[in-house]
């Protein structure tokens, strides 16, 4: 199936207070995924560095997972949102250890807080960004920055790097 890249572009919440990672390609499609309150702190620590920086005294257990994966030899491809079902996304860390390619499954908000710290590329399956795109009304970066129950965006200069 075809991938397209992502980038990690903004952590917002929703109407009821829920944590929404917002994926974008770059047809600017947007994919929501509603996530749990400790993976959206895992990927706002890293979405908000350097500021963040000065809150977080020790690793988090991404972090951990980073540096275990690092120690054994081994390195995070990529990530790959692959499939949707029953309201809930699934993700697969495309691995290479020792030579070895190894996929691990997981959740994307588990595997979007590695490749943030990684720097591996975030991709999803294409139908899955097809059937989960949400149209925004504004997207130009100052809108989107005064939106309340925004944690942040992803930097822009790293858009105009990909």
């Amino acid at each position: 199936m075809d991938e397209v890249q992502v980038e990690v572009w903004r952590l917002v919440q929703d109407e009821g207070g829920k944590d929404v990672l917002l994926l974008r390609d770059e047809r600017r499609r947007h994919l929501p995924i509603w996530i749990g309150p400790c993976e959206a702190a895992a990927i706002w620590v890293k979405l908000a560095a350097p500021q963040s920086d000065a809150l977080v005294r020790r690793p988090m257990t991404h972090d951990l997972c980073a540096t275990i994966i690092e120690r054994l030899g081994g390195r995070i491809e990529r990530i790959v949102i692959d499939d949707f079902s029953n309201d809930t996304y699934y993700a697969k860390i495309h691995l290479a250890v020792d030579g070895e390619a190894l996929t691990v499954d997981s959740r994307p908000s588990d595997a979007v807080a590695l490749a943030l710290r990684s720097g591996a590329p975030v991709w999803v399956r294409d139908d899955v960004m097809a059937a989960g795109n949400i149209a925004l009304e504004e997207e130009d970066s100052s809108a989107a920055d005064s939106s309340e129950g925004d944690y942040g965006a992803a930097d822009e200069d790293a858009e105009d790097e990909n």
